[in-house]
């Protein structure tokens, strides 16, 4: 026969271990919530990402970024009969297994409007970049474009010139990711 002072002490302690219970579970998943949303909790500035004088050496005669939801865009005036040369940046806030997952879908080549076989890995970029070219027709303008990932950000940098001189233009699409690295903060 038990003693009726030992009696409510298992419920008691079956209470007090389940409360510890959930609030460790709680605990856990907020930790894991906040780990998975990543480094960045929001949007960051998107025309302070590339230095003007970035810009100006890429687009001399170009004006300010003009920011849109998500991406700037900073042009020079249409000259006639050319293309006119931009940069381009876009950025997507994600969590961070879904910015992967969308670096490497554009990472399999199979995204249309890019040149097959020109993509190049880019390390110390990010945490994962790559640069791939716009396909070149005659009379229209190059383009080079970077993605890289930081984190649950994924950002794409185009550079496009008027001309059709490949190396300046993966030159100033890497240069302009750069700075847009450098400029990161969470």
């Amino acid at each position: 026969m038990t003693t009726p002072s030992k009696l409510p002490r298992r419920p008691l302690i079956a209470a007090v271990l389940l409360i510890v219970v959930v609030s460790a579970s709680v605990t856990s998943w907020r930790w894991w919530e906040r780990r998975q949303a990543g480094e960045f909790t929001r949007n960051p500035y998107y025309c302070e990402l590339v230095a003007p004088e970035t810009i100006h050496r890429l687009l001399p005669t170009a004006y300010g970024g003009r920011e849109d939801l998500g991406s700037c865009t900073w042009a020079a005036p249409r000259e006639k009969g050319v293309y006119r040369a931009n940069v381009h940046l876009r950025a997507s806030r994600l969590t961070v297994e879904t910015a992967r997952e969308n670096y490497r879908e554009q990472r399999s080549g199979k995204e249309r409007g890019w040149e097959k076989g020109t993509q190049e890995d880019l390390p110390g970029l990010g945490e994962e970049a790559f640069l791939r070219f716009g396909p070149t027709d005659p009379g229209k303008n190059i383009t080079a474009q970077v993605v890289f990932r930081r984190s649950n950000l994924l950002i794409t940098i185009t550079y496009a010139r008027s001309d059709d001189d490949r190396e300046a233009v993966r030159a100033g699409a890497i240069d302009a990711a750069r700075d847009a690295v450098a400029h990161l903060r969470p």
